[in-house]
């Protein structure tokens, strides 16, 4: 009797610890392109991302696990796993229009009027406006604190940038991160 109770015991608990591993491709609704890197989460400890051509795979613990899928500029959609093993995703575009964000040093996210500092801007068109051939060198003036120095050799030199005065010994440029890849600005 008592090794009934133990393969009883044994049998619930190893149902209970199955997983589920999902795989699926996520795609726009509004021409049919792979979406990279969309968020895709079940759990706090259960996220992935999709790759550069759209697909993912995630490993879930219960047929009830919801997984919500995110990108920047699309309507977030949620689907029950329930028992699939292969989930396509189509999502569609959010034509809501994003609200201004303001990074501050400590990588803290607020909105410009929340600050106890003033903030500037500089739109798009005013970098458009092409009067050196060193993109960089087109910000001088533009923004209060900033001084830029055009670099020695003209097109291919890099501009020196210092951001409120010289206040380091060593590396005193500033950080340029474009699309999540940091690049170095030194002579």
């Amino acid at each position: 009797m008592k090794q009934i109770y133990i393969l009883l015991l044994l049998t619930f608990s190893w149902a209970g610890y199955s997983q589920i591993t999902v795989k699926g491709k996520v795609t726009s609704s509004n021409d049919g392109t792979v979406l990279p890197y969309v968020n895709i989460t079940a759990t706090s400890t259960e996220a992935t991302t999709s790759d550069e051509k759209g697909n993912y795979t995630i490993t879930v613990t219960s047929v009830a696990t919801k997984l919500t899928f995110s990108y920047l500029g699309f309507k977030t959609k949620s689907i029950v796993v329930g028992n699939q093993t292969q989930i396509d995703v189509v999502l569609e575009e959010e034509s809501e229009i994003l609200n201004e964000v303001v990074v501050t040093a400590l990588g803290l996210k607020r909105e410009s009027k929340e600050l106890g500092y003033a903030v500037q801007k500089l739109s798009s068109e005013a970098l458009e406006e092409v009067k050196t051939v060193n993109f960089l060198d087109n910000l001088a003036g533009k923004v209060a604190g900033v001084t830029i120095t055009q670099g020695p050799t003209g097109v291919g030199s890099s501009s020196k940038i210092t951001i409120r005065g010289e206040a380091s010994f060593s590396n005193n440029n500033p950080l340029f991160v474009v699309d999540g890849i940091p690049i170095n600005n030194g002579f």
